[in-house]
Formats: structure tokens, C-alpha cells, sequence
């Protein structure tokens, strides 16, 4: 019986110890994870637009890029904070600053503080939404021959020849019967001084690509007469592709307009003189514009 008693004080005491020994061998508290994106969101009132910056949590930078605004010295931003982190400094998330040197946005992730460098610049030029761009017929444009105009404002083109697939097989094809000049006539969706120009082919220097046009542009105040009388309207510029070649297609046909001598306008109108037939019919993709921030 003293065995059995014996025994079972042994087998106790080794129970104990054990428990004891994985206990304080234990660390019980809880890891602490860094929030990784401790900035959710920085934005700044760009005019009547609201702009998202680009953040990057890897060089810790924040980029804003203002096209509307004239100066950089009195921007409002707003900061949008991660829950887990703490913003703490500057103290508040709506803010008024001056843009036109670095500012510091630091954040606690948890386990540290962070600093962000913000800045914001204003490009010299800007492509303009083609969501704004619309038609303005005139009653001596030519008449459509397949397509819809709106075709060259939904955002595709293609970028090497016979690449229909990248358009969906659309473009916008119009021509005069009597084989005069053929145009179309569209409205920007915005006056802007105008650097630069591109009108992106179908057709690969055959068939109904445009061999010979031009650029022309209302100058004028207000909307231009309906009755589309050139003498209202100002030629901006000639394109020829007599001697394009294949290797040239995915860069679209471009003009490009010096800043001090850029034409203000807001519609555009293109009229073919010749196609690869010979005719005056002429087809496009897509149409883009380029205006310089004033």
C-alpha cells in the first residue's frame, strides 16, 4: 500500500512540474500586426473635380495631380484614415495646404509612426474625357455610310493594323455622294486651348482610310451656324498619309499645336480631301484630344 501510495505522489508531482514548466514557457500575449495601408484615401478638390490621389505604401508617397486649378498654394485635401491606425500629424483630415512644396502626413501603424510625403503637381496638358465628346452635325456634313459617330468617342482603337477585334469591328464611315470633300463635325464638350490632336485609322492605308484631310476648328463665340459655312471656320492643320507605313498605324495620325500659337476651340471638324479609293468617303476608330492647362 506505502508503494501505491509512493507511486502516486511521483506520478502527481511530475504532473505538477510539467504543467508548471510548459506554463511559464508560455507566452500568452498577442502579436501585433501593422496596419499595411494605414492611408485609405487622399483627395483633393481640383476645381469643380474631385481628385484621387496615388498613394504608395512601398516609397510612402502621395501624389496628387491637379489639372483645373491655377495654383498649388491653397488646395483643399481631405485624409482618409484605416481604422486600426492613428492619424498624427497633421491633427485634422480636412485640410487646406500649400501644394507647392512637399508636405508630411504621418501615421501610427500600430506599431510606429510613419511619415507619407504629399505632393501635387499640374501637367501642361491634359487628354480630355471623350465621355464629353458629342456630335454637331451641320447641314453640309456628309451623310453616314455605316457606323455611328459615336463610335469614335467610346474609348478604342486599335493598336496595329487588322486589329478589329480591339474596336469590336466598329468605325465610323461617312462620305459625300457627289464625291466632294467629305466631313463631320463634333462637339469637345469643352473650350480648350489645343495641344494636340489624334485620329485613330480602321483601315490600313487601303480602302476608305483617310489619304489627305484636315483639321478645322470654330474659332468663334457661341455655336457655329448650322448651316456649316467654312468661312466661319479656321483650318488647323493638314494630315497626309501618301507615304505612311504600316509601322506607323498604332500612332494614329497626330497634330500638335505650340502653346503660344494653341487654337481655343471646342468644335472640331475633319474633311477628307482624298481616300486609298481614290474617292473622298473616309473612316475612323477613334478621336482624341489633347488641351493645355492655362
Amino acid at each position: 500500500m506505502k508503494n501505491i501510495i509512493l507511486l502516486s505522489g511521483v506520478i502527481l508531482y511530475s504532473v505538477f512540474c510539467f504543467t508548471s514548466c510548459e506554463e511559464e514557457g508560455m507566452d500568452e500575449s498577442i502579436p501585433v500586426n501593422p496596419v499595411m495601408t494605414p492611408i485609405k484615401a487622399v483627395t483633393a478638390e481640383d476645381g469643380a473635380e474631385t481628385v484621387q490621389a496615388v498613394i504608395s505604401d512601398k516609397t510612402r508617397t502621395i501624389e496628387l495631380s491637379l489639372k483645373n486649378l491655377q495654383s498649388l498654394s491653397n488646395v483643399n485635401v481631405h485624409l482618409s484614415i484605416a481604422k486600426r491606425a492613428k492619424l498624427i500629424a497633421p491633427s485634422d483630415t480636412i485640410l487646406k495646404l500649400d501644394l507647392t512644396k512637399p508636405n508630411e502626413v504621418v501615421v501610427n501603424n500600430l506599431l510606429k509612426d510613419v511619415t507619407y510625403t504629399l505632393t501635387a503637381t499640374i501637367p501642361e496638358f491634359t487628354m480630355i474625357d471623350v465621355s464629353k465628346h458629342k456630335a454637331h452635325l451641320l447641314s453640309n456634313d456628309s451623310r453616314v455610310l455605316e457606323g455611328n459617330i459615336d463610335k469614335l468617342w467610346d474609348g478604342l482603337r486599335m493598336s496595329k493594323p487588322e486589329a478589329y477585334d480591339e474596336v469590336n469591328y466598329g468605325n465610323y464611315l461617312c462620305g459625300d455622294p457627289e464625291n466632294a470633300p467629305s466631313s463631320f463635325t463634333y462637339d469637345i464638350g469643352e473650350t480648350i486651348n489645343l495641344y494636340r490632336f489624334r485620329a485613330s485609322l480602321y483601315w490600313a492605308y487601303t480602302n476608305v482610310c483617310p489619304k489627305r484631310y484636315e483639321l478645322w476648328g470654330y474659332l468663334g463665340d457661341g455655336v457655329p451656324s448650322q448651316n456649316g459655312d467654312w468661312d466661319e471656320w479656321t483650318k488647323l492643320g493638314d494630315i497626309d498619309n501618301s507615304n505612311s507605313r504600316l509601322t506607323d498605324f498604332g500612332e494614329g495620325d497626330n497634330l500638335y499645336f505650340e502653346k503660344d500659337k494653341s487654337p481655343k476651340v471646342r468644335y472640331l471638324r475633319l474633311r477628307c480631301l482624298e481616300n486609298y479609293k481614290g474617292t473622298t468617303s473616309f473612316s475612323l476608330s477613334e478621336v482624341n484630344v489633347w488641351g493645355y492647362n492655362m
